[in-house]
């Protein structure tokens, strides 16, 4: 059972890999995976065949997400963008009690630099935005930068609250990367879609790696700091998901059916943190 439910666990935060906006990092924490998983990974020899476990049903899970839901999140986005986004904010935000039980008995004001700065830093990542179209060519160039795109994917994984989807958006790299996921079984465009995916596989496992460390020591030694970042992050990511949103006109029937579906995923959210959390 508690296998079936990483594995549960591990789909949806790989909907955090599609969805842009989503941080899987922030859907780990509040299905209460994160810190796990962290430490499964910078201890891994430690309790070699557990860690395995754990590891291969979330990521069975997450790979499962990517594939299965890749060109469904695609199409949903293209034809019903409000519906959802909402369903997905409300999912998020839902689990927030989750992350607030970190920092009780805290003081607030003490951390109010770790709150504004990532804050800030969104934003700032939100204005950044570009119409860059990222193009292989199979040059070295162009593998250096997939390489690269894996790195940085590989840090917004870890970090929680940065959206990798919004990343790759902005380096124009994201609709290659849904593109390449959706013909992943397809045999003719095998070879197109090997190029494209072991310099970004080698670059999201280096980046990992080395991010993990650094976050695995920042847990240890520095968690309430750590956790006020988090939050930081999941507030400024709603908030930017909800902006989004208000860029396009709705009719009366979608605003009630994505309001509807805001709070299905807010009680399912809160069921899912009461019941389900390990």
């Amino acid at each position: 059972m508690n296998n079936i439910k990483l594995v549960i666990k591990g789909f949806i935060v790989g909907l955090g890999k599609i969805v842009p906006g989503v941080s899987g990092g922030m859907l780990a924490i509040l299905l209460g995976v994160y810190e796990d998983s962290i430490e499964a990974i910078s201890h891994f020899f430690s309790n070699w065949k557990k860690n395995s476990i754990f590891l291969g049903m979330l990521g069975v899970g997450i790979l499962l997400s990517i594939v299965l839901m890749s060109n469904f999140i695609d199409f949903s986005l293209e034809h019903y963008y409000l519906p959802t986004m909402l369903l997905f904010i409300g999912l998020m935000l839902g689990s927030f009690s989750s992350l607030k039980r970190e920092i009780e008995g805290t003081n607030c004001k003490k951390y109010l630099f770790h709150l504004i700065i990532p804050f800030l830093l969104m934003l700032l990542l939100q204005c950044s935005k570009t119409n860059n179209v990222f193009i292989y060519d199979g040059s070295l160039k162009s593998i250096f930068f997939l390489f690269l795109f894996g790195v940085i994917d590989a840090v917004t994984m870890v970090v929680p609250g940065v959206s990798g989807t919004a990343i790759l958006m902005l380096f124009g790299f994201y609709d290659m990367f849904l593109e390449t996921i959706a013909h992943l079984f397809d045999f003719e465009m095998f070879n197109a879609t090997l190029n494209i995916l072991l310099p970004f596989g080698l670059g999201i496992l280096i980046g990992l790696l080395l991010t993990i460390k650094l976050v695995s020591y920042l847990l240890k030694y520095h968690s309430i700091s750590f956790h006020y970042i988090i939050i930081s992050f999941f507030l400024s990511s709603v908030f930017l998901l909800l902006l989004q949103t208000l860029k396009q006109n709705y009719t009366v029937s979608t605003l009630m059916i994505s309001f509807f579906l805001f709070i299905i995923g807010y009680f399912v959210s809160k069921c899912f943190d009461s019941y389900y959390k390990e």
